[in-house]
């Protein structure tokens, strides 16, 4: 039996020149992402805690936008956390975090349907907007850490 094309499954991930607890603290804030995540627009929907719920939309190719709603949930202290997702896409997405020698992999997965259509440009579209994310993390990050040293840029 063939699979169904609306069946998506992304994993990505990236390495962060931080440590996990100060990667966490930043990917959980979600209300700032726009601020290192380029292409991506935030818009709180609902409360905070068991109710929180954002209006996230992300730059695929050029000219296409995916639009979501995001529901984080299972939070684990410096390890990450899992969201429902609903929207373009509808399923499951998490970040984790992976202590490295001298650094954080960050972790995503993404496991959704989607009702749009060349479901292929779609996980095509996200994983250009994670991995915008998670370079414009690392870069936020590491120049933090420099400057904080007193290193130039």
């Amino acid at each position: 039996m063939p699979s169904d094309p609306r069946l998506l499954h992304v994993d990505d991930a990236g390495f962060v020149r931080a440590p996990e607890a100060l990667v966490y603290r930043r990917l959980t804030h979600l209300e700032r992402w726009p601020a290192w995540w380029p292409g991506t627009r935030m818009r709180p929907m609902v409360g905070a805690g068991a109710d929180e719920r954002w209006i996230v939309s992300w730059r695929g190719a050029p000219g296409r936008r995916l639009r979501v709603v995001l529901r984080p949930y299972r939070w684990r202290h410096d390890l990450g956390f899992a969201m429902q997702v609903d929207g373009d896409l509808r399923g499951r997405a998490e970040f984790w975090l992976e202590p490295a020698a001298s650094g954080t992999i960050v972790h995503h997965v993404l496991a959704a349907t989607t009702a749009l259509p060349r479901p292929r440009q779609v996980v095509a579209d996200h994983r250009r907007a994670i991995r915008r994310g998670l370079w414009g993390l690392k870069d936020t990050l590491q120049l933090e850490a420099r400057t904080s040293a007193g290193l130039d840029p």
